[in-house]
């Protein structure tokens, strides 16, 4: 990760720059379509989609998830809302017609409940 004041190149995990002392800012991750977006971005530049404040968690259990995660890994709970593509099982937002990533049609809206 890159240190936005002094320019050190820093490991992902990292949360302080090892040159400067600078906090670091996460990438904040779309759960929609995976693409990284700044960390004061409150929607997604590739898709729209709005970006979840972090931490997540599922409202299930109460586990910790993951950016990328549709389903809770301790419950199986479905934790996002949206149309997944038949074709290649992406999620893609609520109101899309057709998959961000292989363009099919998308007929079956999921809801999380």
């Amino acid at each position: 990760m890159l240190c936005r004041v002094c320019g050190r190149m820093n490991r992902e995990e990292d949360l302080y720059c090892g040159s400067c002392g600078q906090k670091l800012l996460r990438a904040r991750i779309c759960r929609v379509c995976g693409t990284k977006n700044r960390s004061d971005s409150g929607f997604c530049g590739a898709c729209g989609s709005a970006l979840p404040e972090e931490p997540l968690a599922c409202s299930h259990c109460g586990t910790a998830l993951g950016a990328r995660d549709h389903f809770c890994a301790q419950c199986g709970a479905q934790v996002t809302t949206g149309r997944q593509c038949a074709r290649c099982h992406v999620f893609n937002r609520v109101d899309a017609q057709f998959c961000v990533v292989c363009g099919s049609g998308l007929a079956v809206e999921v809801t999380v409940g």
